[in-house]
């Protein structure tokens, strides 16, 4: 089979690949949609401490279901499924408290053992959520994330409450619409590319660039301000910056990674009780809310994602790290839409 190997930073290839041998409890995957994550956008560019390479990444992907072990239920050959690449172990402290998420013991698909960027991928037949056949797998393929976008909304948002995202990227986006089903009220988005920007008006968002946000803050929120600031970028003034707009007494849910270190004013914290959240990932309950509304209709990828073929994988990569891409979002789809074996 194909698969896009990396290698080392913006060192990703795309070579012939061992077809996956089932262990125990798994099911075979045919490839249909896979996400890139901007998460893998760092793994790319070297950033990531928790991708080693060689490694086949991928994590946010469904498919046709090829073949399982012997000893599986619950699922069988041709049904179509939505991987969540969270493995738990189920014996923790932290699972026994309803907290797969923050498993002491974790793996993920794609970091910790092979991924979907390839035309097949071996996954734990549990982690399988079945879907309709006529589900759309690009629409299908944004579970995982979206997931991650309801785990951060709860963790912060009351229903009817305003809220600010930092950053309009595919979480912000994906986090403006989760919102949005939860009872949200006005949302404003603050970015610093006007192309994305205008995804988020287009999903119902007031925008803002950076510089103009306080002002944006004060026309949009007035008096009340706001108790809810959900930062998807995850950088020194996107943090700073959700401090000091927030209001005495509110939370910063803080879900980007994209960078470690932060000197932030924290005595400003402590006197005004600010609530500083991490958000990891997703619950189980998380990703089957996910996986409900995406097959209901109540998620748009529509003008801010686009496709591409397992070949133009390597580019696509390049254009979403250099700033080059059209597009917030690139699903690719390994096999084609055509069943191919080898």
């Amino acid at each position: 089979m194909k698969a896009l190997v990396y290698y080392g930073p913006k060192q990703i290839t795309l070579e012939q690949y061992d077809m996956p041998e089932l262990k125990q409890g798994e099911a075979l995957i045919r490839i249909e949609a896979v996400g890139i994550c901007g998460s893998e956008l760092e793994g790319y560019l070297g950033h990531s401490s928790v991708r080693t390479p060689p490694l086949v990444m991928g994590h946010e992907f469904c498919g046709g279901i090829e073949r399982i072990a012997p000893d599986v239920t619950g699922v069988q050959t041709g049904d179509k499924g939505i991987v969540n690449p969270l493995i738990s172990c189920g014996a923790c402290d932290r699972c026994a408290a309803g907290r797969p998420n923050i498993c002491r013991n974790r793996q993920i698909i794609g970091i910790h053992r092979p991924g979907a960027f390839a035309e097949y991928a071996a996954v734990p037949a549990a982690n399988i959520y079945r879907v309709p056949n006529e589900l759309d797998s690009d629409l299908a393929s944004l579970a995982e994330p979206l997931a991650v976008c309801i785990h951060a909304v709860k963790l912060g948002l009351r229903p009817f409450e305003d809220a600010v995202i930092y950053g309009a990227g595919p979480i912000g986006l994906l986090t403006l619409q989760a919102a949005r089903q939860m009872g949200a009220g006005r949302i404003l988005v603050v970015d610093r590319q006007q192309e994305r920007l205008a995804f988020a008006r287009q999903l119902g968002a007031e925008t803002a660039l950076p510089e103009q946000a306080e002002e944006a803050f004060d026309s949009l929120l007035s008096a009340r301000g706001v108790d809810t600031i959900i930062d998807c970028v995850g950088v020194q003034a996107t943090r700073e910056q959700a401090i000091q707009l927030v209001n005495p007494g509110g939370s910063i849910v803080i879900v980007g990674l994209g960078q470690d270190q932060s000197t932030l004013s924290m005595n400003h914290v402590v006197r005004r009780e600010i609530s500083l959240i991490g958000s990891y990932t997703y619950t189980n309950a998380d990703f089957e809310q996910a996986v409900y509304l995406l097959t209901n209709g109540c998620i748009s990828k529509e003008s801010w994602s686009t496709t591409c073929s397992l070949d133009e994988a390597p580019d696509a990569f390049a254009a979403l790290t250099d700033g080059t891409a059209k597009f917030s979002k690139i699903i690719i789809n390994p096999n084609g839409g055509r069943p191919t074996h080898g």
